[in-house]
């Protein structure tokens, strides 16, 4: 074994037990998350380290519960991805009667300000069971005491008073209607000489009458000659209603023109979900000592499928010794994700070769950060050992963006130990720290 792998293998280790000295003796996380504190008057036996839910989904837990003035302060972890708003609301759950709680909270509105990392909202106070009992039983007494009556008085002779003043308001109406017959009297015969008026009005105006009579019958007439010619398709509006070709030909259009609109909806929404990524790669060769640089562009046209172009050994710094790795290649890949792997095949670094990803540990936090690469081009070179170019390696994911690891490059031939970091920016990023630059200028 040479020395070059000798310590690449103790590079490798001695990042492994960083990490994992890290995970198990520290306190420090890897996993994309953030803080919240939540204020409760009563917390209602929530436990520590109890789950947090939203819509029933669990997003993070409780990191600390401590006491703040005369309120109990909840400190969660929730995961980087979820954006709460300012209005968002916090309760504690229980599973059931009887088991475990945990805490739900909600999204908020979207037209509220994003809540940031350490910020604190106050939560709903639970209903205490106790408490509850104790009101219900307060409203019974409250119900009884009010048949009782101000004076003590028993519910039926309470009753029994009601019933007569009931007796005094009937009779009062009775003699009030008495007192207005008279009035009701004079309202009917008002209306009867309405009517006779009426009557006499018609009679004068028999004449106009006959006559607004006859036009609406002649406009009745035209109507139905219309309607008749319609029905016979004479005309624009008939031969739109009885052509079945035409019809048909306006009924073809109108499919076409809808078709149009449903294509022209579907290119410009593969347009909008198209996604760009931008990438930088910085490799130092240990046996060399020399750095080299990859730079390249990954194309998202839908999830789970990418395209990448890019330079590899870009822009080297200049040592006196000869580089074992040509200069200024050129890579195009076509590649498909999956949760736990991505594969890819086309031109790497000028020669046609495949590789793949593997996420040995992704259903488990911190672990799913951590991702072996193995990939292979040029199988056809010629050199002593007649084998292709092997590349082997891992990497962790310090941020979304960031990524440090360590690479055996050419295993099969010169065998040069890589450390390397690599930098994967979004358009948006892109454009964002754009934005930045051009409010910066004077």
């Amino acid at each position: 074994m040479t020395k070059e792998t000798k310590l690449g293998i103790f590079v490798f280790a001695g990042i492994f037990c960083f990490i994992l000295t890290i995970m198990v003796l520290g306190d420090f996380q890897f996993q994309r998350r953030y803080t919240l504190n939540i204020l409760f008057h009563d917390i209602a036996g929530l436990p520590a380290k109890a789950k947090v839910k939203i819509a029933g989904v669990e997003v993070g837990s409780v990191k600390t519960i401590a006491l703040d003035g005369n309120k109990a302060k909840v400190t969660v972890w929730l995961n980087r991805g979820i954006e709460l708003h300012a209005d968002t609301r916090a309760s504690i759950v229980a599973t059931g009667i009887i088991g475990s709680k945990y805490l739900e909270l909600t999204m908020g509105s979207p037209s509220e300000k994003v809540l940031q990392k350490g910020d604190t909202i106050t939560g709903l106070d639970p209903v205490s069971f106790d408490k509850l009992i104790a009101d219900t039983m307060e409203q019974i007494a409250s119900l009884v005491s009010s048949f009782k009556g101000t004076s003590g008085r028993s519910a039926g002779q309470n009753i029994a008073d009601t019933l007569d003043n009931l007796r005094q308001i009937s009779g009062t109406l009775k003699r009030a209607i008495a007192d207005q017959e008279t009035k009701v009297v004079d309202i009917v015969d008002n209306v009867n000489k309405f009517t006779g008026d009426l009557a006499e009005i018609t009679a004068d105006n028999k004449d106009d009458i006959r006559a607004a009579m006859k036009e609406i019958r002649s406009v009745a007439g035209k109507m139905d000659s219309i309607l008749s010619r319609i029905d016979k398709g004479e005309g624009t509006i008939g031969k739109l209603v009885s052509d079945k070709e035409m019809g048909d030909n306006l009924k073809e259009t109108f499919v076409e023109l809808r078709e149009t609109t449903h294509q022209a909806k579907q290119a410009l929404r593969r347009i909008n979900m198209i996604e760009t990524d931008w990438n930088y790669q910085m490799r130092y060769d240990t046996g060399e000592g020399r750095a080299r640089h990859d730079v390249g562009l990954y194309i998202k046209p839908r999830p789970g499928k990418y395209y990448y172009v890019g330079g590899s050994n870009l822009g080297e710094n200049s040592v006196t010794s000869p580089d074992s790795q040509t200069k200024n290649t050129i890579s195009f890949l076509f590649g498909k994700e999956w949760q736990a792997m991505e594969g890819y095949a086309g031109l790497i670094r000028s020669k046609a070769g495949v590789g793949v990803k593997v996420r040995p540990l992704y259903k488990w936090d911190p672990w799913r950060r951590l991702e072996v690469t193995v990939e292979g081009y040029d199988f056809g070179r010629d050199t002593p050992v007649n084998k292709g170019v092997v590349n082997a390696g891992a990497r962790v994911a310090v941020k979304s963006w960031a990524y440090l690891g360590v690479q055996q490059e050419d295993i099969s031939y010169n065998n040069h130990t890589m450390i390397y970091g690599n930098i994967t920016l979004r358009d948006d990023d892109i454009a964002y720290i754009l934005g930045l630059v051009g409010l910066a200028r004077p």
